[in-house]
């Protein structure tokens, strides 16, 4: 199995995100001998060194100045979404097509994925905001609290929710 993570952490960004993602990947290497890779942009502050003292491949976006055009959670990224999508599509040629693209950004939305949905085989979302659509195939939030209907609208997404037993005994970075 091959699972790529599009992930980025940064002095603004902060490391949350990355952390979680690295959890996920090491297990998915250890108990399942997948092949594992990260997509990152390269910013200011970012952890691009720990993923790959983890031996977990890096595929590196482009350092990018920030644009005025973008604003709030967009501005984590510094490019458009259309361009990230590009060029973390343009990133994944090297290895072919993943069986799974986890998402971890809150500057990533149904546009993004809707455009990566075409090169990879099934999308998983990690989102605890529900505050933007997706296009993915599971989403994945790990807020303890009643979900409510309609927090997330896309057809063909299965929802996961963790138990309130997760929550208190998850392992914190």
């Amino acid at each position: 199995m091959k699972v790529v993570f599009r992930v980025d952490s940064s002095l603004q960004i902060g490391s949350g995100h990355l952390m979680r993602c690295l959890t996920m990947a090491e297990r998915l290497k250890k108990e399942n001998d997948a092949d594992v890779y990260f997509v990152m942009r390269a910013l200011s502050g970012n952890l691009i060194d720990l993923v790959k003292q983890k031996k977990i491949s890096v595929l590196e976006l482009p350092q990018a100045g920030s644009s005025s055009a973008l604003s709030g959670y967009a501005k984590w990224l510094t490019v458009t979404q259309e361009q990230d999508a590009a060029e973390t599509i343009a990133s994944m040629k090297a290895i072919g097509t993943p069986d799974v693209l986890v998402i971890d950004s809150y500057a990533i939305d149904i546009k993004w994925e809707s455009i990566l949905r075409l090169h990879v085989k099934k999308i998983m979302v990690i989102d605890d905001l529900a505050n933007r659509k997706h296009d993915c195939d599971i989403l994945l939030d790990q807020n303890e609290y009643v979900f409510q209907a309609g927090s997330y609208i896309k057809e063909h997404q299965l929802n996961i929710q963790c138990k309130t037993e997760f929550v208190k005994n998850r392992w914190f970075y």
